[in-house]
């Protein structure tokens, strides 16, 4: 079984959902934690929402992300990544 890494991390439940829509469209195997919590407890869970993917997908889902301009939600190890050039 492929281990998840964590790679970013998302304040607010809205950030995630384009990203989670992307993922999807790449068929890129994802988890989202905390994101049921933020929406029930909003003042409580803030800045815990995070995405992980399974490791062999870390270098499309990176290169995915700062293609489409979500890299301020990169965790700090993956902001200098660079996977495939764009």
């Amino acid at each position: 079984m492929d281990d998840f890494v964590e790679i970013a991390t998302f304040t607010f439940p809205n950030e995630s959902d384009i990203l989670e829509a992307l993922l999807q469209e790449a068929g890129i195997v994802y988890f989202i934690k905390n994101k049921g919590a933020s929406l029930v407890l909003p003042n409580m869970a803030v800045g815990s929402i995070s995405l992980a993917v399974k490791s062999p997908d870390v270098p499309a889902t990176i290169n995915l992300i700062k293609r489409d301009g979500f890299e301020k939600y990169l965790n700090r190890e993956c902001v200098g990544y660079n996977a495939y050039p764009i």
